[in-house]
């Protein structure tokens, strides 16, 4: 029986370069870009999602110039990523007027 929890079955060493507002990201070849964005800590906006497949469309980046939902996005390395919010929001986690969170209670005030 396999250990809990998501692993790859993908053989490791097997990653491709994509550039993430303007700084190179490794990802495991086969993994979707949001996947490879939260693993990097490198989603920007697009840490904005729900559901994962593609319908709630809240992971919307740009990539090479196209508007591309991460989760639905396999890259083959080399392109070109932007994590800003297409529609100009906020990431989900600055929202004007909100308390600053506290992180050893992991809620605000």
């Amino acid at each position: 029986m396999s250990a809990p929890g998501f692993r790859s079955v993908l053989p490791a060493g097997d990653e491709v370069t994509v550039i993430v507002d303007d700084a190179p990201l490794l990802l495991q070849r086969g993994r979707s870009l949001l996947a490879g964005l939260l693993l990097g800590n490198r989603t920007g906006a697009a840490a904005d999602f729900f559901c994962a497949i593609g319908q709630c469309q809240r992971c919307l980046v740009v990539m090479d110039g196209r508007t591309v939902l991460a989760c639905l996005t396999y890259p083959n390395g080399g392109e070109t990523v932007a994590t800003r919010a297409i529609d100009d929001r906020p990431p989900p986690w600055v929202r004007p007027g909100a308390l600053p969170l506290d992180p050893a209670k992991g809620s605000g005030p």
